[in-house]
């Protein structure tokens, strides 16, 4: 247990009583599948480096930063392990369009000085319309040179109007209501943009010889999925593999959500089940909750699986999945021989809420949570790790996954991990809704 602002660094918790300053450090191979994760990538951890190295492994920096001094190896001559470090405004500074490499542009001969012409000049202007700092959707591309085009709907005429005029097509996902927070990657899309922006990660630091390369800060906010976009699809796809399939939770947790989703069931007596995530806690704090209050919450909340239960009558009647525009995917028709939720069955709630009033309500007004369902032979079978409150989400996120219907908010990256789950799984883009 460590005191959470001198572990981070951040004064967020110092006007809080010193017991609620408190937290865990949790291992990461209890919250990641990482013999699984290492099939496909040469994952190591911080720690393991170290006693790679002869050093300390207790020398690990609790912000989860990589030292830059500390953590370099000492060589035999006296020297140490070199380093870049590539600072986070230079990574994708406003100007920048990150992306994984350029050098498929310049292959093609696209030219970047040659966006100063009408077509371009139409492209920036459709920028700023959209309040656009470097990019725009395909559609708005099409919409301000369409009129140039013979066939509007022809993406290849497009395409290369656009790179006559210097400007690319790249391929990201589309987050949720014109959001970035969600981070799932099932919903591939197109954006443009104007080469002069466009820098590769390959093209600028492929080179670098050093025997260290630290991107510097955090590349979550404020980024698509991966924190740059790509300049094909099929290294869109690639990504998307090792987020849909390569990462996941450990056995542990996948198996206890897999009896909690066996429970659901049964509590709806064999039917299809329905989920939704409510997430309070900071977001209340902070004024992202979707409602202010939980009766509000949970009334929207209620409302969207009221829907969400004639979608899953329609695929009943239609007898067919279909699945998330993804790579690989298999379609999970086991549904298709269940019946529907009917009006009064319970459902699945995965919340932070703590207080007593908030949760005697949801379970009064129908919601299940995962309290209800964990036993006390599953807890003694999981061990000490479901006792924490994160691991505890990892079986939440898990459960949501399972879902025959699900429902959640679009600043919230843990529904779109569960998203992500539903997308690999093979269950219907239909059954699930952010907003």
């Amino acid at each position: 247990m460590v005191n959470r602002g001198d572990a981070i660094g951040w004064g967020e918790w110092r006007d809080l009583p010193i017991e609620k300053q408190m937290g865990w450090r949790i291992p990461m191979d209890t919250m990641l599948d990482l013999p699984h994760l290492r099939k496909t990538w040469p994952v190591i951890l911080v720690r393991e480096y170290l006693e790679m190295h002869g050093m300390d492994p207790n020398k690990e920096w609790s912000n989860g930063a990589w030292h830059r001094t500390d953590y370099l190896v000492e060589l035999a001559d006296g020297s140490k392990f070199s380093l870049y470090n590539v600072k986070n405004n230079v990574y994708d500074p406003e100007n920048v369009v990150r992306v994984d490499s350029r050098e498929p542009f310049i292959q093609r001969g696209i030219k970047e000085d040659a966006d100063t012409g009408s077509v371009g000049l139409k492209l920036y202007s459709a920028m700023t319309s959209k309040n656009s700092k470097n990019v725009i959707d395909l559609d708005d591309a099409r919409n301000a040179v369409g009129d140039l085009m013979k066939n509007q709907r022809d993406d290849n005429e497009l395409q290369k109007l656009l790179e006559e005029n210097g400007w690319v097509v790249l391929h990201t996902y589309a987050g949720a209501l014109g959001m970035d927070y969600l981070k799932s990657v099932v919903q591939p899309i197109k954006q443009v943009a104007p080469l002069r922006w466009v820098k590769g990660w390959q093209d600028d630091y492929g080179k670098i010889d050093t025997d260290i390369l630290v991107l510097e800060g955090e590349t979550h906010l404020g980024r698509k999925p991966g924190g740059m976009r790509f300049t094909s699809e099929a290294s869109r796809d690639d990504f998307a593999r090792t987020v849909l399939y390569g990462l996941r939770p450990i056995d542990k947790v996948r198996h206890l959500a897999e009896q909690v989703a066996e429970r659901m069931k049964e509590k709806n007596n064999g039917r299809m089940w329905m989920a939704g995530h409510m997430r309070r806690g900071d977001f209340v704090t902070a004024g992202w909750a979707m409602e202010g209050t939980i009766q509000k919450h949970f009334d929207r909340i209620k409302s969207r699986l009221s829907a969400g239960r004639l979608i899953l009558e329609q695929i009943h009647t239609e007898q067919k999945i279909q699945p998330f525009a993804i790579p690989d995917v298999v379609p999970d028709t086991t549904q298709l021989s269940l019946l529907v939720p009917e009006s009064s069955d319970v459902f699945f709630l995965a919340t932070d809420e703590r207080s007593e009033e908030g949760l005697k309500y949801v379970r009064e007004h129908g919601a299940v949570l995962i309290g209800d369902l964990v036993t006390i032979e599953d807890r003694r079978e999981f061990g000490w790790g479901i006792m924490v409150t994160d691991v505890l989400a990892l079986v939440e996120q898990a459960v949501l996954s399972k879902a025959y219907y699900f429902y959640a908010h679009a600043m919230s990256s843990v529904a779109g991990g569960a998203v992500n789950m539903r997308a690999a799984r093979g269950a219907d883009a239909r059954s699930t809704l952010i907003d």
